[in-house]
């Protein structure tokens, strides 16, 4: 395959992963509001088989901090997705190397980032958690995300450099 359909291959892809993110966190956050204020029984099945009944019985209020955590951690996640398919859009084949580029390719390192530490902070919360009460283990899966934004943070540096010596080659000509 081509560069250029590859590039649009993943575009689609992204913007596919983008949607399934924004329908997580909006699934999750319409279903514990109609669970607070309504139903109690749309705890049983929050989110894809994430049953929360159990903790929403012994308290709500941890229950709504474990529902702002997926919420946030989903949002992110689509927030990460949506600058990569900005950046699909900057993407000059002829020029690659702009600083619109480099600051959303930053914004994704700090993002991806920001979903580690949360997931980290996540996980010791829910780890804490389940010695008070008794609930199915949630997998956030944000472990990979602190490595991730070091290397798109290499990534990012490199692309600098190479901002800079196309900026050198230009001025040369």
């Amino acid at each position: 395959m081509k560069t250029k359909q590859i590039f649009k291959l993943m575009n689609v892809v992204s913007w596919i992963v983008f949607i399934g993110y924004c329908i997580k966190a909006g699934a999750i956050a319409i279903v514990s509001i109609l669970s607070l204020f309504g139903n109690k029984n749309a705890t049983e099945n929050l989110y894809m088989g994430i049953d929360l009944s159990d903790m929403y019985d012994f308290n709500t209020t941890y229950f709504i901090c474990v529902v702002i955590l997926l919420v946030l951690m989903a949002s992110f996640k689509a927030y990460m997705f949506y600058l990569l398919i900005k950046i699909f859009k900057q993407v000059d084949y002829n020029m690659p190397f702009k600083d619109e580029v480099l600051k959303l390719i930053f914004k994704i390192s700090y993002v991806s980032l920001s979903v580690g530490i949360l997931g980290a902070i996540g996980k010791v919360y829910l780890t804490w958690l389940a010695t008070k009460v008794m609930f199915a283990q949630i997998d956030i899966g944000a472990s990979a995300y602190v490595f991730m934004a070091g290397v798109i943070f290499i990534v990012a540096s490199l692309f600098k450099r190479a901002i800079a010596i196309q900026s050198e080659n230009e001025l040369t000509i």
